[in-house]
């Protein structure tokens, strides 16, 4: 399997790469090697090679380059060939430091999509409308649209084959829409060196290129914002994991696990990123519960496991303080409620709670009885879905518990394998 994945995967990198390398040279014949359309070329180019030297990176991993802004306005410019080599230029010596088929396939997938989305724009008569005609700006749409699915499709290919999972698995990613909005974020600064060039030609681009490093510096802080919040929330909740190390690093496998249900269950993005949130805070209310409750090693006495009962609401109420947090405050207050009603703080049932609370109740005990606990040693994952199946029957969504199972046998047969 690993052998017929590892073949897949340098064929498809070599047709990426061959297809690249060969619109480069197309491209490079399609050039007017005058001084009017060199020097251009050479500032497009150099300029959008600094660009590609400072990614901004989200969540995932996933690197996001606003050399788009250039090489999209070199799209509107001059021609899709010319486009198409200012990206594969200006890919390829961003990453000349990486495997050599690395730096290749990234400039190829780069300057191929370039290429198509140029292409997408000629053919719908781009070229023929003023910037001050509304068709300009649908053309536009459908062009830049071309480019982010065969840029996705492209990096997915690879990300699918090098992992072993398909493609659709990626397209689910949060982050795939945050880049389609991005790109058309922009737009904007394209057009705007679009109509600097126009009229003030290439000194305005050098010129406007300073402003753009202020707009990258503005995208920067708001992706690193986002990674932030989850950072601080991480760090509350390793201060709570520190005062049971029976209970440490649960917080952070039930948002593993929770996000890996949303995934099978397609829950949209915002959806998933309050799930998230919601997932490694959900025991943040037991900030508020004595520490010799719970880390007591015996049975709790009843008004002790009343006091236990409280920690949803006083995590609601901590949360509910947050703006950014007021979705996640709400999963929290109902990740103990049960679908027989049987939960609490306010004995919800079925449908009346919230989906994702639902599924953080679900891998909050399934993690809770796979994990060893000063009174008893842990559940495998089999004696743990056959308890959460039979002995709490009714208790959890049964199309969750469903997936949960899946989720382990797909587990154990990676396993194996």
């Amino acid at each position: 399997m690993e052998k017929e994945r590892n073949w897949k995967l340098s064929l498809y990198l070599s047709i990426v790469i061959g297809a690249g390398v060969l619109l480069e040279i197309v491209s490079l014949f399609h050039l007017d090697f005058s001084l009017s359309q060199l020097v251009p070329f050479f500032i497009f180019s150099l300029l959008a090679f600094l660009l590609e030297l400072m990614p901004v990176y989200l969540q995932g991993g996933v690197a996001l380059s606003i050399s788009f802004t250039l090489v999209y306005a070199a799209l509107l410019l001059f021609s899709p060939y010319f486009a198409a080599s200012v990206a594969f230029l200006s890919a390829f010596f961003a990453t000349i430091k990486s495997p050599y088929y690395a730096s290749l396939f990234n400039a190829s997938q780069y300057a191929l999509s370039a290429f198509l989305s140029g292409q997408v724009f000629q053919m719908l008569g781009g070229y023929e409308f003023s910037w001050q005609s509304l068709p300009f700006y649908g053309v536009a749409a459908v062009s830049i649209l071309a480019f982010f699915v065969s840029n996705t499709f492209l990096v997915g290919g690879v990300i699918s084959l090098s992992q072993g999972t398909p493609l659709r698995l990626f397209w689910r990613e949060k982050n795939i829409r945050e880049i389609l909005f991005q790109y058309f974020a922009l737009f904007p600064f394209s057009l705007l060196l679009y109509l600097v060039y126009t009229y003030i030609g290439y000194w305005g681009i050098i010129l406007f290129f300073f402003p753009l490093m202020v707009a990258r510096y503005s995208f920067k802080l708001f992706a690193d914002t986002k990674k932030n919040h989850l950072q601080l929330l991480q760090a509350l909740i390793a201060a709570l994991d520190a005062r049971d190390s029976y209970t440490a690093g649960h917080s952070s496998r039930v948002a593993e696990l929770s996000l890996q249900i949303a995934e099978h269950l397609h829950l949209p993005p915002q959806k998933r990123e309050a799930l998230e949130y919601a997932a490694v805070l959900h025991d943040v209310g037991k900030l508020g519960i004595q520490d010799s409750i719970l880390t007591k090693q015996g049975e709790l006495s009843e008004d002790e496991h009343s006091l236990v009962c409280e920690h949803p609401e006083i995590g609601y109420k901590i949360l509910g303080e947050v703006d950014f947090l007021q979705e996640a405050a709400q999963i929290v207050l109902a990740h103990h409620e049960r679908m027989d009603g049987s939960g609490y703080p306010e004995g919800k049932k079925g449908e009346e709670i919230p989906i994702e609370a639902r599924i953080v109740g679900a891998a909050d005990v399934f993690d809770a009885l796979t994990s060893d606990r000063p009174y008893r040693r842990a559940y495998s994952a089999e004696e743990a879905l056959e308890i959460m199946e039979n002995e709490e029957k009714g208790s959890f969504d049964p199309e969750v518990l469903q997936i949960l199972r899946k989720i382990v046998e797909e587990k154990r047969e990676k396993n194996v394998s």
